[in-house]
């Protein structure tokens, strides 16, 4: 008689409720609608929001992750999107705009994060934040994932100071960064 096969275990659907502007929201209808709205969320949907699920990252760090992670894209961090070449090309048509204000905005943004970082720190942050990698697809080893954990906190602790979520007082821990 043959083995019987193992299902594989299932991770339990974990869902939390944010809490948002609601985008419809005016002040004409505030009788009937709320400003705020809750929202569920996927905390598995990016590295960060994982990690913010399990607590390692506090509420300033969790916001300079999410601010990095809207430069990156605005400035077309994720990638190019994909060519259809099924379609026939087509001659004319709307010129694309090179690069639009926010995208060179987010440009001089990014560019000041790497400033402050230096490479490896930006190299880091770009790759957990930007890129969504967790930090075990990056270093082998649990040690090696420890570290890295400790200087991506400190990381975004220095993101957290320069746009002003927290102050140097409210650091609670010092990496040994660069």
């Amino acid at each position: 008689m043959a083995k019987a096969r193992r299902k594989p275990k299932q991770e339990p659907r974990i869902i939390t409720l944010a809490t948002v502007q609601n985008p419809l929201w005016s002040p004409a209808q505030s009788e009937t609608l709320t400003r705020f709205i809750q929202v569920p969320i996927n905390p598995r949907e990016s590295a960060v929001g994982g990690m913010v699920a399990r607590k390692l990252l506090d509420e300033a760090q969790a916001l300079s992750a999410t601010r990095f992670r809207m430069l990156w894209e605005t400035l077309g961090g994720k990638g190019a999107g994909a060519i259809d070449y099924t379609k026939e090309p087509v001659d004319g048509g709307k010129i694309a705009e090179p690069i639009n204000l926010q995208q060179m905005q987010a440009g001089i943004e990014l560019k000041r994060c790497r400033e402050l970082l230096g490479e490896r720190g930006y190299k880091l942050v770009s790759q957990v934040c930007g890129e969504g990698y967790q930090i075990s697809e990056l270093v082998d080893g649990k040690r090696q994932q420890l570290s890295l954990m400790d200087a991506l906190r400190g990381f975004l602790d220095d993101l957290s100071v320069m746009w002003r979520y927290a102050n140097h007082a409210q650091q609670k821990q010092v990496a040994v960064r660069k």
